[in-house]
């Protein structure tokens, strides 16, 4: 009986000191070189940073935004036809790009600012 309890003790004990703390998110730039979070093959129509280390590429000629979440998902959502402002929607989130605004949002309501990325080949520079 004792040897049964004992037995139990152990694996309990075992078994607590299994758990691990959650990974922490990965960065965006990290979450690239992960399997399943690739940049986009072919060309970006643009590139969007967004607060909280999200990435947003319009590719396919602005028909598909695909997200590279900073916990390393990568989402592709589809253009809303005719929009106003342009939008881009599915899995519970949406992309929309105002005339003075720029953001992300979930359906929960959490909503993140992003900004526009110059062109990987843009200098800045009008005479080069």
């Amino acid at each position: 009986m004792r040897t049964a309890a004992a037995v139990t003790a152990c694996l309990l004990l075992a078994a607590c000191g299994q758990d691990q703390a959650p990974t922490p998110a990965t960065p965006v730039s990290e979450a690239f070189e992960q399997d399943g979070a690739r940049p986009p093959v072919g060309p970006v129509d643009a590139t969007y940073l967004c607060d909280g280390g999200n990435r947003v590429d319009l590719i396919e000629n602005r028909r598909f935004a695909r997200i590279a979440m900073s916990d390393g998902r990568v989402v592709q959502l589809g253009a809303m036809d005719k929009s106003q402002p342009p939008t881009w929607s599915d899995v519970g989130l949406r992309f929309v790009v105002g005339g003075d605004y720029v953001e992300l949002s979930q359906d929960n309501g959490r909503t993140l600012r992003c900004e526009e990325q110059p062109a990987s080949g843009d200098t800045g520079n009008a005479d080069a």
